[in-house]
């Protein structure tokens, strides 16, 4: 990790797996535990927005001005490369609070691009049908904002870099996870590069916390962790160099993500959370876990290391990573289709407190060579997967079962890849499930991966504190 943020990213992404009937990597760390947000363009006075779905022969200039908005700020919101090359299929935020109907348009569609029904659209639009027509302006009903914790997952550079990315995070972040910190089987703890942008980060109103991982050069490995765990006393040195860790170093806590545990680890890993939890308390500081996506005690059963109930009662706060369905090395498909998002956090909320529950968000897109028999994946930032999509003049599909956008590609040796990735359309509904469960916060893995439209959204649907 070392190496940098590309290097440590890319790392993380390659490491991802999922146990099936054997015990293998199952997840990497693309997010930590305390909120993490994506990267954001600055923009002040979010007040609505519509999505649109470019056409074929669209332009940017051609949009903004039938809805009456700046080309730049159109080209700023969403991330636009070339205005020349928009992409049919692709997902377009813009500012206003009406939809103007295209020919193939419904009022099924309208509604569902922006997660309201049809009766509240007919309601708000006094329609006495369904029935639309091109041209035709409907009003998109806009939700109450309420107020929502944030951060990001930082990995520490250069001093110089990291002081430009404190400064610029400040306005959007109250919380800053400094990765990462790894134990050895004696329970003690590597250094950290960049460590003074600890009190930058306090300066500039952001809560930084420490995490502490299992992971080796080989990934996050199950035995150092059962090393750890089982042992009475090297999980009590570990306990103690965490605390020493907040103390000397003035982080407000440790974010422990711990992953791939082995099921008999179950009981080791409530205890050690426990007794930290206790030992930090005497000095202040909180305990915060990252949590694998479960839909009950113990479903999936490759993941029943994982006790929600008693994790939650003896920590601070919990990040639920919601994601990663479809995984390097298995079939292409949803990162976090929106049905498993939900069933997750329905099953967190039924056995651990709302106010306690941060919502993890996929900030990765998956691109998976499908023509060969490896089948694996390499994973990029958002605004990258638009521009390879760009490159290659692909049309970006949009599965609404799923609420996941994708597209193919052949690339220069002939090989078919297939990339499923995040956009407005994606984003929006997994934003609701942060207030339907009245959860503490959301976020994404890490400072660095550009995603405009994320932060243009999380302004308009929230509150940050």
């Amino acid at each position: 990790m070392a190496k940098g943020m590309s290097d440590a990213f890319l790392r993380h992404t390659s490491d991802k797996r999922v146990k099936v009937g054997r015990n293998v990597a199952m997840k990497k760390m693309i997010i930590s535990l305390t909120a993490f947000i994506y990267v954001i363009i600055p923009v002040t006075n979010v007040d609505a927005s519509v999505i649109y779905t470019v056409k074929e022969n669209d332009s940017l200039w051609k949009i903004s001005e039938k809805y009456d908005s700046s080309q730049d700020t159109l080209q700023d919101i969403n991330g636009v490369q070339d205005p020349s090359q928009l992409l049919p299929g692709q997902s377009l935020v813009i500012p206003g609070e009406e939809y103007i109907i295209d020919p193939g348009d419904s009022l099924w569609k309208v509604a569902n691009l922006h997660q309201t029904s049809i009766e509240q659209l007919k309601k708000v639009n006094n329609l006495s049908s369904e029935i639309v027509h091109p041209g035709q302006r409907l009003k998109i009903p806009q939700g109450s904002k309420r107020h929502i914790n944030t951060g990001a997952f930082f990995i520490p550079s250069t001093p110089a870099e990291n002081k430009s990315a404190i400064n610029f995070y400040q306005e959007y972040l109250n919380r800053i996870g400094f990765f990462e910190y790894r134990p050895d089987q004696n329970g003690d703890l590597s250094s950290l590069r960049g460590e003074e942008a600890i009190t930058q980060a306090w300066e500039n109103g952001m809560t930084p916390y420490a995490t502490i991982t299992n992971l080796s050069a080989a990934g996050f490995n199950p035995e150092l962790a059962h090393t750890l765990l089982a042992d009475p006393d090297k999980q009590q040195t570990l306990i103690e160099n965490a605390a020493t860790l907040v103390d000397q170093k003035q982080y407000k806590g440790i974010i422990i993500d711990f992953e791939n545990l082995q099921s008999g680890d179950r009981s080791h890993f409530n205890s050690f959370i426990k007794q930290l939890n206790q030992r930090l308390e005497k000095i202040g500081g909180e305990v915060g876990i990252a949590l694998p996506p479960m839909q009950g005690e113990r479903e999936p059963a490759h993941q029943a290391a994982y006790d929600y109930q008693t994790l939650g009662t003896h920590s601070d706060f919990l990040f639920l990573m919601t994601y990663d369905w479809h995984w390097p090395g298995g079939e292409a498909g949803s990162i976090a289709p929106i049905s498993k998002v939900d069933e997750t956090i329905q099953y967190a909320v039924s056995v651990i407190p709302s106010e306690k529950i941060y919502l993890g968000l996929a900030m990765y897109a998956y691109d998976w060579t499908t023509s060969t028999e490896q089948g694996e994946a390499q994973a990029y930032s958002q605004q990258r997967a638009l521009n390879i999509a760009a490159e290659k003049s692909s049309k970006i599909h949009y599965n609404f079962e799923r609420a996941t956008p994708w597209f193919e590609y052949y690339d220069d040796t002939g090989h078919l890849h297939e990339v499923w990735f995040e956009d407005a359309r994606s984003l929006i509904p997994k934003y609701n499930l942060v207030k339907k469960y009245d959860l503490k916060g959301i976020g994404g893995w890490k400072t660095g991966l550009r995603f405009p439209q994320a932060g243009y959204l999380l302004k308009e649907k929230f509150h940050l504190n």
